[in-house]
């Protein structure tokens, strides 16, 4: 996809499709490239990088969602989706081995080295599932067929179409009530309001981002908070989702060991850490 406009000329009166093609360019041109270094590189951020292109292209696509020929929009969000759900276990493994697992087994335990070795071939295998996915004809072809299909609506009639900035301003304030409401719910602890908390926050910050120049300097302020929040609870979901895993594995003779100091310590800082993001939580009610 070619931007016709460039950076400089994004302004507030600015036709809302017109300048479509423009904010998604950045997404796509990662999707590209990463898409290329993911079936040669085992560095987690080249898969991180690409995961989370595709969820800001998904926010920007539902800010957008009024202004597209019907059904486009969740169209394309949930293909984009699948491909990140597909690609996201080599992500979850390498956090779950080379952050949490470290803090949690000493090296010296006795079947430490065994259980790594189990972890790590799991690794290996989820990253190859995830290599055929986007190393696959029907990615490239569906990464061109998402391109063409903005370009399309893009041209389509853009005159009509709302500017940029009341469009990045009635799509923030949503975005921005959904988080409140989830903010009052979020109190008790609960890691299903919890998790839908972050997503939200991570659409909001995403919007934020994509609109900051036709945004108010206070609307732009905020991404920095946002972001930290969004740390507090990505912590706490790499605990939840390692569990998860973990809890899935057979507890072989040889690691059960180190598997079962693994699980109570992920138990315990489950607690911990969702205690932070709840206090992060009610910290951010009291900013607003």
């Amino acid at each position: 996809m070619v931007s016709c406009l460039s950076s400089s000329e994004l302004h507030r009166g600015a036709h809302a499709l017109t300048v479509l093609p423009h904010l998604l360019s950045s997404d796509v041109a990662t999707l590209e490239h990463c898409s290329s270094d993911y079936l040669v590189s085992s560095d987690s951020e080249v898969g991180h990088e690409l995961r989370v292109a595709l969820r800001r292209l998904r926010a920007l696509l539902w800010a957008y969602q009024a202004l597209l020929p019907e059904g486009l929009a969740n169209h394309w969000r949930q293909q984009l989706g699948d491909i990140a759900n597909r690609i996201g276990a080599p992500r979850n493994w390498d956090v779950i081995i080379d952050t949490l697992l470290r803090a949690a087994v000493p090296s010296s335990h006795p079947s430490a080295l065994i259980f790594l070795e189990a972890l790590d071939g799991i690794r290996h295998n989820a990253r190859e599932e995830s290599r055929m996915v986007v190393s696959s004809p029907t990615h490239a072809q569906l990464l061109s067929a998402f391109m063409a299909a903005i370009d399309h609506a893009a041209g389509a009639r853009p005159e009509q179409s709302r500017s940029v900035g009341e469009l990045a301003r009635g799509r923030v304030k949503a975005a921005s009530r959904r988080l409140d409401k989830l903010l009052t719910r979020a109190g008790d602890g609960s890691l299903a309001v919890l998790h839908q908390t972050r997503i939200q926050i991570k659409r909001l910050r995403y919007l934020l981002e994509y609109f900051s120049p036709v945004l108010k300097k206070a609307d732009r302020k905020r991404i920095v908070g946002l972001a930290q929040l969004q740390g507090a609870l990505g912590a706490l979901n790499d605990v939840v989702v390692g569990s998860a895993y973990i809890s899935a594995l057979p507890a072989l003779a040889e690691y059960a060991p180190a598997h079962e100091l693994f699980m109570q310590w992920l138990k315990k800082e489950k607690k911990v850490r969702r205690r932070k993001a709840v206090r992060a939580l009610k910290e951010l009610s009291r900013q607003r």
